[in-house]
């Protein structure tokens, strides 16, 4: 006698919990610079600027005096944004989910709601991260970048910037163009403490391939949660996810770029409610986003033209 197993499917295991949720990119630049909330629409933010004239001292004094106190603006504006899902658990009472459903026909709970809603979340800071170095208000088709200007749109449209230049961004290269940035920049801001160089995470890897094949043994190349300090000075290159593919590497003070919202964390809030009318659960994120740059003459710009 022996087993006829013929009729039966080839045994799949689904009962294996917690569902596990994909990678997401890191959301990093909205924990470094300047955040600015209780903004419905637009907001202000007031610089100030101050020219001193040294005078002759030996003589009376000179009541023309002949330096300025010189206050200007810019306008920082917010976009509101929502993530609406609706969720029809019914579906799930012939999938293996099943078994993590309550008892009876109610159907009027997400399942996994707390799995659901965390990686929700932590997708719509990832989009964020990228939306605040390239949102484009004239990228109407692109749902994810439209809402508002990120900051190299920002740089390409001010005046004041100091930009340079290469042709490509290889290991071979690599050095010697951060080494231009960084000679690039105006050295009014060049020992702030906040300085730092913002890179994606692709030019950060061949930038540290490149310190290494280098072996500068004379300074420190190694890196610390996407942080390394350029050798031979004090200043920080930053590796974020937001400008991965831009071509681009931008130098200024933390202090220098500036969130917008209105409430500080709505973006990571979600409400859910289920809605007899339709017999669906409704999942609901909805916040204010945007961003600006206080001073454009103090940012300088790597652009890498291949």
């Amino acid at each position: 006698m022996a087993y006829n197993v013929s009729q039966l499917a080839n045994y799949t295991e689904e009962q294996n919990f917690p569902i596990l949720k994909a990678s997401i990119l890191g959301a990093k630049t909205a924990s470094l610079f300047q955040l600015q909330t209780g903004i419905k629409s637009s907001s202000a933010i007031n610089l100030m600027d101050v020219d001193v004239v040294l005078q002759n001292n030996s003589v009376g004094s000179d009541v023309a005096g002949g330096g300025d106190v010189k206050f200007s603006q810019r306008m920082l504006s917010v976009a509101p944004i929502a993530v609406r899902e609706f969720f029809d658990p019914k579906v799930l009472n012939q999938k293996f989910i099943q078994s993590q459903m309550k008892a009876g026909s109610a159907d009027d709970e997400i399942v996994f709601e707390k799995e659901i809603v965390d990686a929700v979340t932590d997708k719509v800071a990832a989009k964020m991260e990228n939306a605040l170095w390239k949102g484009d208000t004239t990228l109407t088709s692109n749902s994810d970048l439209k809402h508002f200007d990120g900051y190299l749109k920002l740089i390409n449209s001010a005046t004041g910037v100091t930009a340079t230049s290469a042709a490509t961004f290889t290991a071979a290269n690599a050095i010697a163009s951060i080494d231009a940035l960084y000679t690039a920049i105006p050295v009014e801001v060049l020992d702030a403490e906040d300085m730092a160089i913002y890179m994606g995470r692709d030019y950060f890897r061949t930038y540290t391939t490149a310190l290494k094949t280098a072996n500068l043994f004379h300074y420190n190349a190694d890196s610390t949660d996407g942080e390394i300090t350029i050798p031979g000075t004090q200043i920080k290159i930053i590796a974020l996810n937001g400008l991965n593919g831009s071509k681009a590497v931008v130098a200024g003070r933390k202090s220098n770029f500036w969130i917008g919202t209105d409430l500080d964390g709505e973006e990571d809030s979600a409400s859910t409610v289920y809605i007899d009318a339709i017999e669906k659960v409704k999942m609901k994120i909805a916040f204010k986003y945007g961003a600006q740059i206080a001073f454009p003459s103090e940012v300088t710009v790597l652009k890498v033209t291949a």
